[in-house]
């Protein structure tokens, strides 16, 4: 197939560029490993829920972890009888609120570069979508570093492309 004809007086495009390596599998690392953000989670819930006479323990923990937000407040309320006490809305307006107040001391877990290394070693490629405020040095050894995974291009490593 010959690339198409140039309008007259304008450059024919170049051609897009191959993708970046083969890609046989996918990780959404997207539990607070590379930051550990989880005892920030658990320490402000278990603060509201002490306001109200309940307790957060690990079986709440275990059953909302690796949802939606909103599938997880669905359990989380169901499991501590929140209904009436308060809304979702301001639970998670409150919890916000209280995240943001601890997130400025959250620090990367000490083996996150180790993590990007090992999987360098194993011969993986790494896209990473870090925190704005990860230390640059913690991003050393990635492959492609995005601000959002909504930045993520799946053509550039030669995946087929997202669907609306």
């Amino acid at each position: 197939m010959e690339p198409a004809a140039a309008d007259e007086g304008e450059p024919a495009a170049a051609p897009s560029p191959g993708p970046r390596a083969a890609i046989s599998h996918v990780i959404f690392d997207m539990d607070g490993l590379l930051l550990d953000t989880e005892g920030m989670y658990t320490a402000v819930q278990e603060k509201i829920l002490a306001r109200y006479g309940k307790v957060f323990d690990w079986s709440i923990k275990a059953r909302t972890m690796g949802k939606t937000t909103a599938e997880s407040t669905r359990i989380f309320f169901e499991m501590c009888g929140l209904d009436g006490l308060l809304t979702a809305e301001q639970f998670l307006q409150e919890r916000d609120s209280m995240l943001q107040e601890l997130l400025p001391s959250c620090s990367p877990m000490p083996d996150a570069p180790l993590g990007v290394a090992a999987a360098k070693t194993a011969g993986m490629n790494v896209v990473m979508v870090p925190d704005p405020r990860l230390e640059k040095s913690h991003q050393k050894g990635a492959d492609q570093v995005l601000g959002s995974l909504q930045d993520f291009n799946p053509r550039e490593w030669g995946l087929p492309p997202f669907e609306d």
